[in-house]
Parts: C-alpha cells; sequence; structure tokens
C-alpha cells in the first residue's frame, strides 16, 4: 500500500504534543487512510517513523489527557514541556484528583519540574493510594520537611561537615542525575543532597532503591547525602550498614531532627574505616 501523504506528513512532526494530537485525530476515522481500524494506522505511522507501535501510546495518553485536564497548554504546544512530566501527572491524577489540580498548572508554566512530580507521585504512592485531600495533605508535609531542611542548612552549612566555607543551594532543574540540593564551595560542586520525607511504610526495596540513586549521585559528584526524618530510626541503622556492606563510602546518611534547635539540627552517619 502507498503510503497516504497525510501520514507521511504526520510521522515527520517533531514537536511531541503536535504528533500526539495529529496522531489522536487520525485514529478518529482510520478508513480515511484506506484502513480498517486503528491499530493499522498506528503500525503504519510506527513503520514512518521507524518506531515500535507500542511507543506510540506514551504520546497518544500524554495528548488524551491534557485535552481534558489541560486544553491551553494543548494548544500552544510548547516544546519544551516534557512528554514525562504529563505521564508523571496522569499518574498522580488517579491517585488523587486534587493534588493533580494543584500541580497542573504549576508544571505548565515552569514552576514545577519533572523531578517534583516525580516525587509528588512517590509521595502520594507512600500514602497507599490515599485520594484527595488525605494524599495532598501527606504531599504537602513532605513539602515543608524539604523546606524546613534547606533553610537549616542554608544557616548552618557547617552541619555537613565540609567545613565553614561551603553553601547550599537548590539544585538545577531535570538535571541528568536529580538531586535536591547542591553543596558548593567557590562555585564548585563538593556534594549533592537528597531528602526522604516522613514515610510509614519503609521496606528493604524501598530503602536499597534510594541509596542506589544516593550512590549515583556519589558517582556524579564527590560526595552525596540521603537526608531523611530522625523517626526513622531503624531505617537509619539498615541504611547505615547497607553503606558500609556495599562500601559506599561518598555515601552519608543524615537524620535531621525538626524538633531541636531553633532551625532543627543534622546528625551526620558517615562510613567509618575507608
Amino acid at each position: 500500500m502507498t503510503s497516504d501523504p497525510s501520514l507521511e506528513a504526520l510521522a515527520k512532526i517533531r514537536n511531541w504534543i503536535g504528533f500526539g494530537k495529529a496522531l489522536s485525530a487520525s485514529l478518529d476515522d482510520p478508513s480515511r487512510f484506506g484502513f480498517e481500524d486503528r491499530s493499522q494506522v498506528l503500525a503504519h505511522v510506527a513503520k514512518l517513523r521507524g518506531v515500535d507501535p507500542s511507543s506510540l501510546r506514551n504520546p497518544l495518553a500524554a495528548v488524551n489527557w491534557m485535552k481534558r485536564n489541560a486544553p491551553e497548554a494543548l494548544e500552544h504546544e510548547n516544546p519544551d514541556i516534557p512528554m514525562t512530566g504529563v505521564l508523571t501527572l496522569s499518574q498522580i491524577s488517579i491517585l488523587s484528583s486534587d493534588l493533580a489540580q494543584s500541580l497542573t498548572p504549576k508544571f505548565f508554566s515552569g514552576e514545577v519540574s519533572r523531578g517534583d512530580l516525580r516525587k509528588a507521585l512517590e509521595h502520594v504512592q507512600a500514602a497507599g493510594g490515599g485520594r484527595g485531600v488525605t494524599a495532598h495533605e501527606r504531599v504537602k508535609r513532605a513539602q515543608a520537611f524539604e523546606e524546613q531542611v534547606y533553610r537549616f542548612l542554608r544557616k548552618t552549612p557547617a552541619a555537613l561537615e565540609l567545613g565553614n566555607d561551603v553553601e547550599v543551594v537548590r539544585s538545577p532543574r531535570d538535571s541528568l542525575v536529580p538531586s535536591d540540593f547542591t553543596v558548593l564551595r567557590d562555585g564548585k560542586i563538593v556534594a549533592a543532597i537528597e531528602c526522604k520525607a516522613h514515610r510509614s511504610k519503609r521496606h528493604r526495596r524501598y530503602l536499597i532503591e534510594i541509596l542506589s540513586m544516593a550512590a549515583l549521585r556519589a558517582r556524579a559528584h564527590p560526595q552525596a547525602f540521603l537526608i531523611v526524618p530522625d523517626t526513622w530510626e531503624d531505617s537509619i541503622a539498615e541504611l547505615s550498614e547497607l553503606v558500609r556492606d556495599l562500601g559506599l563510602q561518598a555515601v552519608a546518611i543524615a537524620a535531621f531532627s525538626e524538633n531541636a534547635g531553633k532551625y532543627g539540627e543534622l546528625s551526620i552517619h558517615r562510613l567509618s574505616g575507608g
């Protein structure tokens, strides 16, 4: 079968939003292109783009979600909007429509990054799939914890035991190996910091996952800190044991107490005997 010119043009669209919109429209009437059903259209467009048909599901899903929840953004087709962020928003909306509604305008305006959305999704999932206000409040509490850690480190960077000449800043959005904060000395990165807020269920798999991310940050930077609430107690001991057993010399576990001192208190658990 000869390729339909309009499908060939569709397959060449680079902007994923524009492509998703055009693809979604083409599926409304497959017979217009000489096909019997939607799957044949998808297979043909995938062949023209040189990809697997399954890879077309993501732009379709993202665009369909935007039709319902962000029609203005869909119309503008901003090429800087990441598709993965929209897909994360759609996942959040399943668990907490209130939270998704509050995050959506902030994401499309650039106020909230993909990393922020991933954290929000993680917190909602940790809430056991809680819906509505409950899940929303849990995320807000997690954000408040992160903000308190940041204020503390801005005022007391020496608590990281890296000297008195360092400063802590918020990390750039959407970096290759994302982190919450960055520690600088004379403008050069000396450490990355990630915060994990209150969470009732902390099974071993979860601890290994967050420690693996800390290890990746330590590979990208000289050192990495994983800061958790001091209420984690047993989990802090388990994380410290994992750091020791895995020989992660560049990773430090830190427990933050929100109620100690004027701004909080930080206790560092480093791997000894390097």
